[in-house]
């Protein structure tokens, strides 16, 4: 049985992946686990207050309640620490056999960084990783708006 994870960040949610990750496996009878990754706590960081409420966490909650009551099988992890790090290990302690994640989009003014996270995962992990592609609409809207 596959076992699909699609893992997220409180700054940046991966909402395309997760709704090609809902859809895959309910296509294929696949596992299906969703994890966000919160940063370090205060302590061990020494800065920012990361107990302000996530955004990110509340609409993935509820994206996963909606998914839950059309018949998708999910199971919800909240882990702190090192994205990077949290991703590899949950890949490894649960198996999984394929990552899907969103491709960063041009417009995002992270995605070389994004890019070169998402590929440090992947060389580290044994499975496979899908990129999926943020939808053409959203990005021509997006430019429109910056033109206007």
């Amino acid at each position: 049985m596959e076992r699909i994870l699609v893992s997220m960040e409180c700054s940046s949610g991966s909402w395309g992946a997760l709704s090609r990750a809902i859809s895959l496996a309910g296509r294929i009878d696949a596992r299906l686990f969703a994890l966000l990754v919160l940063p370090p706590s205060e302590k061990e960081s020494g800065g920012e207050d990361h107990n302000a409420p996530c955004v990110i966490r509340e609409r993935l909650e509820l994206l996963i309640e909606i998914a839950k009551s059309e018949g998708s099988r999910i199971d919800y992890f909240i882990s702190e620490g090192n994205y990077e790090e949290e991703v590899i290990r949950f890949v490894e302690q649960n198996r999984i056999t394929l990552v899907i994640a969103d491709s960063p989009g041009e417009d995002n003014p992270h995605s070389d960084r994004d890019l070169a996270q998402i590929r440090k995962i992947q060389h580290r992990i044994a499975c496979r990783v899908e990129l999926v592609s943020p939808r053409k609409i959203q990005t021509l809207q997006h430019r429109r708006k910056q033109l206007s």
